[in-house]
């Protein structure tokens, strides 16, 4: 269970780069009319092609991140349920333990 919440940070981090490297990458910048048409497209497409590229990357990392964190949760619903048989049979044994009260003898001392 260690190395999940290891992985689990590390693509946390993984996340927030991917984030920020997307972030860094601003808004596509605005057709410049002194340039033609198709010098425009391919700026664009270059921007796009960055984007794409860190999105897929993004994506890929919460695909990780989600099956990480349903192992984790798949491990502590495990947890709880060996916790509740536990609780159970301590129960049961402290109820048959109720039921019979324990004899004691009274010593008496002779001097």
């Amino acid at each position: 269970m260690l190395g999940l919440g290891n992985n689990l940070s590390e693509l946390k981090i993984r996340i927030q780069k991917a984030h920020d490297d997307l972030a860094s990458l601003g808004e596509p910048s605005q057709p410049l009319t002194e340039m033609i048409g198709s010098t425009n497209a391919i700026r664009l497409n270059e921007y796009l092609s960055k984007t794409d590229a860190k999105k897929t990357e993004l994506i890929s990392d919460y695909v990780l991140y989600t099956k990480q964190l349903e192992q984790i949760i798949s491990s502590l619903f495990s947890i709880q349920s060996e916790l509740k048989s536990i609780l159970k049979e301590e129960t049961s044994m402290m109820e048959s333990t109720d039921i019979k009260p324990k004899r004691t003898r009274k010593s008496t001392k002779k001097n």
